[in-house]
């Protein structure tokens, strides 16, 4: 304990590195710490851990963050804001029902290889989820968020005449609970199948239910 505080205060006399060098050096931190807390579990990795494999000195670790858990939230929450955004990349500039299902593919196929690609880090936001009260608002407020989004995009679908008349928002947590526990399901196989084909099959699920009769 004493070790960290002297390394902190020693690192915040020294000015972090500028421009290119300060990005990169942070850059190599959260990449590090991406592979370390997929490895290790957010416990057991330490901030030595995390500097040794990003080759850096340990005392840089705390020009850019102040703790180990300040690290973990900044992976958390791009994840999760990566998320979000492909939700909403559904109806940019949607006027036909083919854009619609070609976008809602092309969304589900990449969430897909979102998770599958960073496995690790997907297994970490959700396996790690009670670690205390700022991580859990942090997932509440992004189940909040993504239901919202995909409330959206069902609304779309009924403007443009594909769905029935639902609650949006009833559907949008039940396509979210479904795509998850798929999302998560896969992670634990060795050889997944290929993102499209199953955002396809999820697809098809999903809308077959909400189609209009």
């Amino acid at each position: 304990m004493f070790t960290a505080m002297a390394e902190r205060s020693a690192a915040a006399k020294k000015d972090p590195p500028k421009g290119g060098a300060r990005d990169e050096n942070r850059r190599k931190l959260i990449d590090a710490a991406r592979e370390v807390f997929a490895a290790k579990g957010y416990h057991v990795a330490t901030v030595s851990d995390i500097t040794r494999k990003a080759g850096l000195a340990k005392g840089t670790f705390y020009l850019y963050f102040e703790e180990k858990k300040e690290i973990y939230y900044d992976l958390v929450r791009t994840f999760l804001q990566h998320v979000k955004d492909i939700g909403q990349s559904v109806q940019g500039e949607v006027k036909t029902p083919q854009e619609f299902f070609t976008r809602c593919e092309q969304a589900a196929g990449e969430l897909l290889r979102v998770f599958i690609e960073h496995h690790g880090l997907a297994r970490l936001a959700y396996r790690e989820s009670g670690l205390d009260s700022e991580l859990e608002k942090m997932l509440r407020e992004f189940y909040r968020d993504i239901a919202r989004v995909e409330a959206d995009n069902i609304r779309k679908g009924i403007e443009l005449g594909l769905f029935r008349q639902v609650d949006p928002i009833v559907v949008a947590y039940a396509h979210i609970g479904m795509v998850e526990r798929v999302a998560l399901g896969l992670l634990q196989e060795k050889d997944p199948p290929d993102p499209k084909h199953v955002a396809r099959e999820l697809l098809s699920i999903a809308f077959e239910g909400l189609r209009r009769r």
